[in-house]
């Protein structure tokens, strides 16, 4: 299933009008059809949006795989986001989000940003570190630039924002307790 298809059996599931997601999510109804018809891009900030407006979280988006119920995933098993034309991916290390700490793994190709505006905030701790690449990392006005091997630990209640800018993929490894994707 697509992340439009996602989206829209989500939104039927909770009784929720295109419009009304549109108005709870702060966003137009356009971009709610045109995300359900997959052809829209939204950013991350948005899709965060939209699944607290269904009350879900973010994690219920991702691509679902046969998931064992043990403890081990193994690498095909994880659950993945990938936001349509972004070369922006992230994947459930954790086989849910029902753990004192989710894991995930990000990749941004060059050039892409994460939250490019607005910058995002939610409750909790995020620790982070730099697999390969140059990223980018803004918390408030302050900007960080962390190489591989970095790592980063932050309050994510403050506005936080990600980028890659240089021309080499970025990995990360980004911990966040208590789990909110």
């Amino acid at each position: 299933m697509t992340l439009g298809k996602r989206i829209q059996h989500f939104r039927t599931l909770k009784n929720i009008s295109g419009l009304e997601l549109a108005r709870m999510a702060g966003v137009s109804r356009s971009l709610i059809s045109q995300v359900e018809k997959d052809i829209a891009n939204p950013s991350i900030d948005t899709l965060r949006r939209i699944a607290y407006a269904l009350d879900i979280p973010i994690a219920s988006l991702f691509e679902e795989a046969d998931i064992p119920t043990g403890i081990v995933i193994k690498r095909h098993q994880r659950k993945m986001l990938k936001v349509p034309e972004s070369n922006l991916t992230y994947e459930l290390l954790t086989p849910d989000l029902n753990r004192q700490v989710e894991f995930i793994w990000i990749e941004i190709e060059p050039g892409q940003q994460d939250v490019p505006s607005p910058i995002f905030a939610h409750h909790g701790e995020e620790n982070a570190i730099v697999l390969q690449g140059q990223l980018h990392i803004w918390l408030n006005d302050e900007q960080y630039i962390l190489e591989e091997g970095d790592s980063i630990s932050f309050d994510s209640s403050i506005p936080h924002s990600i980028a890659n800018l240089g021309t080499e993929k970025v990995v990360l490894i980004s911990a966040i307790t208590p789990p909110s994707f």
